[in-house]
């Protein structure tokens, strides 16, 4: 695979105006007229933005989710409010439903003329019934002049939730709804007075239900959710009562602890027992809200899943496995970041798997380590993955850029840091893993054990055919690095690749019970320096193709430790006058019935224990 260089420079932070804005007071409506919109104040932007390189007349509007349009359904749309920084022409308002799955319905213009600066009520002469199916949209918007190209006729403001903004524009042959890319503005100032004659009595906006990705079995399951006062009125504490249910059965109540004030949000927090729950997947439920006596019937059901499990382990560490180059001259970048965040945290593993670049023979390039970035589908230098997880630069993405300028390397640390807490909250460990390396230093032989604890339900919380990899890993090896053009003679390399044992792949985890132990002999190559050798272990998804299993080849737990701690070589059972074995013991504290080949932990008759390799 031909390999490419990769510079990804941090984008600077753009310094952008916010809109000064009125006081958000309210409109002041009958009892049976209410604003629909991403807000329903009047607040509005006094300092404008326009579509650039635009002008004429331009097609602009907002969509309203759900939720924002579900107390209006059976009501009318009587009057648009369009709100203006700089004076034009808005010559006529719309209004286009979009179906859950996001087909887009008949748009229904009606003509009209306003240009004033602020608001601009706009009454329609044929009101617009609502009748948005669960899960629909609504666009709501306008046509209006856009003068010149640089004019910024249109008022936005950072009010409510805000959402993007979209125009209708020409793209090759076809016209299509575009993203404005105004969202740092706030909100397109468009809003409709909806009419109804029996609108609910409580007004809000259920939102946001977070539980814990994962609890054993036993233990509270903890969850969140947002209520938001969408009313002009407080609502007292206790005013509302939700149910709480688990996979369509309703297992409690919840209410809002605390009074909510207008247009104020709340999280309300919970705990369920989880004592008879089965192992897998389940999905927590919010739904069926009351106030009073009054089915708040507008709101729709709240869900998060969740996995039941028996048994989970702390995650031990993280595995970064490095894509570079001895002839990439940005891979020091990636180098230089690795080596802070490795230096502040110790939790993660940096393995460097080197590649040739345009034809230059790396000394420490492999063909398992070359099968490693094929399967990872990698095509440039510096880039990696993180626990072969997606979500750093995109959750589609798998291999990341690692080429940031010198001054972002503290801030990209951080960041990947904070990234690895989110995976280890979100992505439990189903096993532990304990690595015993013994080597005698005469043969350069050496049989490495890795063993641990693991979950029965592994497979059922993760899938099947989980495998166990083990990598040796080189430090302070040295050798010259292309650095921002130029050759550097006696570069320092650490964490490089040098093998995988058994497959890169992986092999099958060899499970007996609730314990599993694998066991892998390698003689050592007479250039490799066995001091400076590091084991890696890691159970992780299967390795497969990076294009098409992005999303299936996680590490679940990673363990590093050094090949060699100082052992003279392979021990002997030794016999003495006052001590001699008198049980034997895999590594995992299971007797033994006799002598194995491998690790073993012999019992001596005066009580001492003694950790020996039997040939």
């Amino acid at each position: 695979m031909k390999k490419t260089l990769l510079l990804l420079l941090m984008s600077m932070s753009l310094s952008l105006t916010i809109n000064a804005q009125s006081s958000p007071s309210r409109l002041d409506l009958p009892e049976n007229q209410k604003i629909m919109g991403h807000f329903d104040s009047d607040a509005i932007g006094t300092e404008g933005v326009g579509i650039s390189a635009t002008s004429g007349n331009v097609t602009i509007g907002t969509i309203l989710e759900s939720d924002e349009v579900d107390i209006f359904n059976d009501g009318y749309i009587k009057a648009f409010r369009v709100g203006l920084a700089e004076s034009t022409t808005i010559s006529k308002v719309f209004i286009m439903p979009i179906a859950a799955a996001g087909a887009y319905g008949t748009i229904v213009y009606w003509d009209c003329e306003a240009s004033d600066v602020g608001w601009n009520l706009i009454e329609l002469t044929t009101p617009y019934k609502v009748n948005i199916p669960a899960g629909g949209k609504l666009m709501i918007g306008f046509v209006y002049e856009q003068p010149t190209k640089t004019s910024k006729p249109l008022a936005m403001v950072q009010e409510g939730d805000i959402y993007d903004t979209y125009y209708y524009r020409k793209a090759g042959s076809m016209y299509r709804w575009s993203t404005a890319g105004l969202k740092s503005y706030g909100n397109l100032c468009v809003q409709c007075i909806v009419e109804r004659d029996n609108f609910p009595s409580v007004l809000i906006k259920a939102t946001d239900l977070v539980a814990s990705h994962y609890v054993n079995i036993g233990d509270d399951l903890h969850y969140s959710f947002n209520i938001r006062n969408r009313d002009t009125k407080p609502l007292v504490a206790q005013a509302l009562t939700f149910d709480v249910g688990i996979d369509g059965e309703n297992v409690g109540t919840i209410s809002n602890p605390d009074e909510i004030a207008p247009g104020a949000t709340v999280t309300v927090e919970g705990a369920l027992t989880t004592d008879n729950l089965t192992v897998g997947s389940h999905t927590l439920t919010i739904n069926n809200c009351v106030a009073g006596e009054e089915v708040l019937d507008y709101l729709y059901p709240l869900n998060a899943t969740f996995l039941a499990m028996n048994g989970v382990y702390p995650r031990q560490k993280h595995l970064v496995e490095q894509f570079t180059s001895t002839y990439c001259t940005y891979c020091p970048l990636g180098n230089s970041w690795l080596s802070i965040l490795t230096s502040q945290r110790d939790d993660v593993i940096w393995v460097g798997v080197h590649g040739e670049l345009n034809g230059g023979r790396d000394p420490y390039m492999t063909n398992q380590g070359d099968s490693i970035m094929a399967y990872m589908s990698n095509s440039s230098y510096p880039t990696g993955v993180f626990d072969r997880a997606t979500g750093w630069e995109s959750a589609n993405q798998l291999v990341n850029s690692l080429g940031y300028y010198e001054e972002y390397h503290q801030q990209m640390a951080e960041e990947l840091g904070n990234f690895f807490d989110r995976e280890a909250d979100m992505n439990p460990s189903f096993a532990t893993i304990n690595i015993d390396p013994v080597v005698n230093l005469d043969t350069r032989e050496a049989i490495i054990t890795v063993s641990g604890e693991i979950s029965p339900d592994i497979n059922a919380l993760l899938g099947e055919g989980n495998k166990l990899t083990v990598y040796l890993t080189e430090d302070s090896l040295v050798a010259r690095q292309l650095n921002d053009g130029r050759w550097e003679t006696n570069y320092v390399h650490n964490g490089v690749f040098r093998c995988a044992l058994g497959s890169v792949k992986g092999v099958d985890l060899n499970i007996t019970g609730d314990t599993y132990l694998n066991e892998f002999t390698v003689t050592i190559p007479e250039d490799w320096n066995i001091k400076n050798l590091n084991v890696v272990a890691f159970i992780s998804r299967p390795l497969t193709n990076g294009l098409t299993n992005i999303s299936d080849m996680k590490v679940n737990n990673a363990e590093k430790v050094r090949l060699f701690v100082g052992s003279e070589g392979i021990e002997e059972i030794l016999t003495d006058d006052d001590a001699f074995p008198v049980a034997y013991y895999d590594v995992m504290g299971r007797q033994l019935d006799a002598p194995r080949h491998g690790i073993n932990i012999v019992k001596m008759s005066n009580g001492t224990a003694r950790k020996v390799l039997i040939k």
